[in-house]
């Protein structure tokens, strides 16, 4: 009985590819769906999994259009060339996945950032919680404030984007409140008095910078800086204008924020000639 159906098969070759062909697409559409199942149960960010599916949908069909070509083509392609087909299709259609996999090598190697940092990537800040084989996880921040919001950023972003990190280097960024005062203000007593807040609030920080960056030149080349905080003064459009700058860390810079102007503030009300424009 086999050999008469292995005989009507030898004698009907277009039938025979029919059937086979008809087995290779149950079969197919059956892996489709375990590999779905397997995807959704492993990824759980959304745009991820869509992401996921559809370069592996990709890989399916090319796959498959090569095994049809092979099973109905009449002419002997060398095997090697399929092979190939096969690589190149693979290739085209995860050459995401394969950059990030790249990139987290040179995450890993090179360390530009790492969990706990507070990083600007394609202008997204935020604190990295997280480090896959695909992608990184950051909480998101705006206006120096956490907004609550997860966010998954592909690995090879760092090829194609800028990545600033705060808490590298020394660790601290520079922070300005701009000051406006009336032209009959006394800016001289003003800006002494803003200068003692401001080293009131930050001058061990100033010390514990200094000792970072000394550890950082060491590092990467970093020119000498005045680490103290100043009040710069200008005149412009009929006010006195006292830029505070100092240094603070990057996620406490809000905080910092609201310190100073409290006593900014209080100053104000309680000498009358440091008027608030």
């Amino acid at each position: 009985m086999m050999q008469e159906i292995i005989h009507y098969f030898q004698m009907n070759p277009i039938i025979y590819k029919l059937l086979l062909s008809i087995i290779i697409l149950l079969i197919y559409f059956k892996l489709i769906r375990i590999v779905n199942k397997l995807l959704f149960r492993t990824i759980k960010e959304n745009s991820l999994y869509y992401q996921t599916r559809k370069r592996f949908y990709y890989v399916h069909s090319m796959i498959l259009l090569v095994i049809f070509i092979i099973l109905w083509s009449e002419s002997r392609l060398d095997l090697t060339i399929y092979i190939g087909f096969i690589s190149a299709g693979v290739a085209i259609a995860l050459r995401e996945i394969f950059t990030n996999i790249a990139a987290l090598l040179i995450i890993v190697i090179q360390k530009p950032f790492e969990v706990g940092d507070r990083v600007v990537v394609n202008d997204r800040a935020g604190d990295v919680i997280d480090q896959k084989i695909f992608h990184f996880v950051v909480m998101e921040v705006a206006n120096e404030q956490s907004t609550g919001k997860v966010v998954h950023i592909p690995n090879n972003y760092i090829f194609s984007h800028t990545v600033a990190n705060s808490s590298k280097g020394f660790g601290y960024v520079w922070n300005e409140i701009e000051v406006r005062l009336t032209l009959d203000s006394k800016w001289e007593e003003a800006q002494k008095k803003l200068e003692a807040i401001l080293n009131n609030h930050t001058e061990f920080i100033t010390e514990e910078a200094r000792g970072k960056m000394h550890e950082a030149s060491k590092k990467y080349m970093l020119h000498a800086q005045d680490l103290t905080p100043l009040v710069l003064i200008t005149v412009k459009d009929g006010h006195i204008k006292l830029m505070m700058r100092y240094l603070t860390d990057p996620r406490n810079l809000k905080e910092t924020e609201d310190i100073v102007w409290r006593e900014i503030l209080e100053l104000a009300q309680e000498n009358e000639s440091i008027k608030l424009a």
